[in-house]
C-alpha cells in the first residue's frame, strides 16, 4: 500500500499555495504574489530533487518576479484599487519574446551539457516561457494569461512524466485560471499607457 511521504505533503502544500495565488492574480489581488512566492520558494527545491533543473531555477526567477510584481502593482495602483493594466505595444512585446529566446538556449545548452536531464527541450521551452509570462504580468499586459495557458498545458505533461502528480494537478488547475483571468483582463478597459499618465485599469474585482 502506497503510503505518501513527507514530500508529497510538502508538494501537496506548495500546489495549493500557488493555486490560491493565481486565483488572486487573476482577480486582480495584489496579494496574490505573497501566496506565489512562498509557493515557488518549495518548488525551487523539489524541482530540483526530481531532476527538472531549468523549472528549479526558474522557479527561482518566480520568487524574485513575484518580488518586483509585488512593488510594480504597488506604485501604479489604480483608482479604484484594481490590476493597473496596459495595453500591448512593441517595447513589450519584443522585450518579452527576446527575453524568452534568450532564455531557451541558455537553459538548453546549461541542461544539455552540464546536467542529467532527460527532458531537456521540454524543460527549456516551458521556462523559456514562463521568462516572458512573468514579466508580461508584472508589467500588466493581457497577453501574459493566453501564455500561461501554453505553458500550463505542456507543464502537465512534464509533470506527469516525472511522478509529481500534486504538481501536475496544480498545472491541471492553472489552465483553467489561466482562462479566468484572461477573461478577466479582457473585459477590463484597456488604456494604453503613456510616459505621464499610466492609467490602465482593471475596472472590477471578481471573487
Amino acid at each position: 500500500m502506497w503510503t505518501p511521504g513527507p514530500m508529497f505533503w510538502v508538494e501537496t502544500g506548495a500546489s495549493l499555495l500557488g493555486i490560491w495565488g493565481v486565483w488572486d492574480l487573476g482577480g486582480g489581488r495584489r496579494r496574490g504574489y505573497i501566496s506565489g512566492v512562498l509557493s515557488t520558494s518549495a518548488y525551487i527545491v523539489l524541482c530540483a530533487i526530481h531532476g527538472i533543473y531549468a523549472d528549479a531555477v526558474i522557479n527561482v526567477w518566480y520568487t524574485f518576479m513575484g518580488f518586483v510584481g509585488w512593488f510594480a502593482w504597488g506604485q501604479r495602483k489604480s483608482e479604484n484599487g484594481g490590476v493597473p493594466l496596459r495595453s500591448m505595444d512593441a517595447q513589450g512585446f519584443w522585450a518579452g519574446v527576446g527575453s524568452g529566446l534568450l532564455a531557451w538556449f541558455l537553459f538548453w545548452g546549461l541542461l544539455r551539457y552540464f546536467t542529467d536531464s532527460t527532458v531537456v527541450v521540454w524543460d527549456a521551452t516551458t521556462s523559456a516561457l514562463a521568462i516572458t509570462a512573468m514579466l508580461w504580468m508584472a508589467a500588466g499586459y493581457t497577453w501574459n494569461w493566453p501564455l500561461w495557458l501554453i505553458i500550463n498545458m505542456l507543464s502537465v505533461g512534464l509533470y506527469i512524466h516525472k511522478g509529481m502528480l500534486p504538481t501536475a494537478g496544480q498545472y491541471t488547475v492553472f489552465g483553467f485560471l489561466a482562462l479566468r483571468g484572461w477573461w478577466i483582463w479582457s473585459r477590463a478597459r484597456l488604456v494604453r499607457t503613456e510616459p505621464r499618465d499610466e492609467k490602465s485599469l482593471l475596472q472590477q474585482k471578481v471573487d
